[in-house]
């Protein structure tokens, strides 16, 4: 369910701020420690969240159609919010424009209904083994999944303020050396 979403983060508007910094060095590798520490990060986030679903809807030992929808709603949700924080690695959702890339509205729209195809209509539950949610649920499942969201605004917003500091000690030291 997330393939369409991932795809279309490749028709993502263009960053013009990646210009205003400097190139990356040929020897370095385009996947450094900030980017292992993001994906640790989210994966650790969706595991943790989809595993505590699983085992809080399995209290009678047996897998029931219950269950298998909760947790596969609980992945599909996360895998959604977490295409959403991906847009952009260092700016806000709301800074990139939650609708500037329509194609990935409509991949995530299309994935959702999707899920709730396989969760309410019949012939669907029947092939999937799946069962219809409450709202109260549907509820519950977005509010924990948007936590992957939310954990990557943060680091964002923690980064930012890391780069802030590392750039004002910088200016310091070069305005202490020509003074």
């Amino acid at each position: 369910m997330d393939g369409p979403p991932a795809q279309s983060l490749g028709v993502e508007p263009v960053d013009h701020d990646v210009l205003k910094k400097p190139p990356r060095k040929v020897a370095d590798s385009m996947i450094d420690k900030q980017l292992i520490a993001h994906i640790v990060t989210s994966a650790t986030v969706i595991v943790v969240g989809t595993l505590c679903v699983f085992y809080a809807e399995m209290r009678d030992g047996k897998v029931t159609p219950r269950d298998t929808t909760m947790t596969f709603t609980c992945f599909v949700f996360f895998e959604m919010f977490n295409a959403l924080s991906c847009r952009s690695q260092t700016k806000f959702i709301f800074e990139i424009g939650l609708f500037s890339n329509r194609f990935f509205l409509v991949a995530v729209l299309l994935s959702i209904i999707g899920q709730l195809a396989v969760i309410y209509l019949p012939p669907l539950q029947y092939v999937f083994q799946t069962e219809a949610l409450s709202a109260s649920d549907l509820f519950y499942l977005t509010c924990l999944t948007s936590s992957v969201f939310l954990v990557n605004e943060f680091r964002k917003l923690i980064s930012r303020i890391i780069l802030k500091r590392h750039i004002n000690r910088k200016n310091m030291m070069i305005n202490q050396w020509m003074v």
